[in-house]
């Protein structure tokens, strides 16, 4: 099963974001939320808060087993949103 989560509209070089999202793509969710705190990029903040918003919704919402969360891809459409799945 799949949960899809998506952010709010927000500034950011498309090119900038792909640079943390292929440092996150395919680890287990825990592991990405450590990758993003210890992160000095300054979008890394946001993106750490939306993985741990994401989590969240995952485990209560969806009934997901927190310890097989995985960041499947990064979608970016546009240079103002992004998407994850989890998986």
């Amino acid at each position: 099963m799949q949960h899809k989560y998506s952010t709010g509209n927000f500034k950011i070089s498309h090119r900038k974001l792909n640079l943390l999202s292929r440092q996150i793509a395919g680890k287990p969710i825990d592991h990405a939320i450590l990758q993003m705190m210890f992160s000095e990029k300054r979008a890394s903040k946001r993106v750490k808060s939306m993985l741990v918003v994401a989590k969240s919704h995952a485990v209560k919402l969806k009934d997901l087993n927190e310890g097989r969360l995985v960041v499947c891809e990064y979608l970016a459409p546009c240079v103002r949103h992004s998407s994850y799945y989890f998986g």
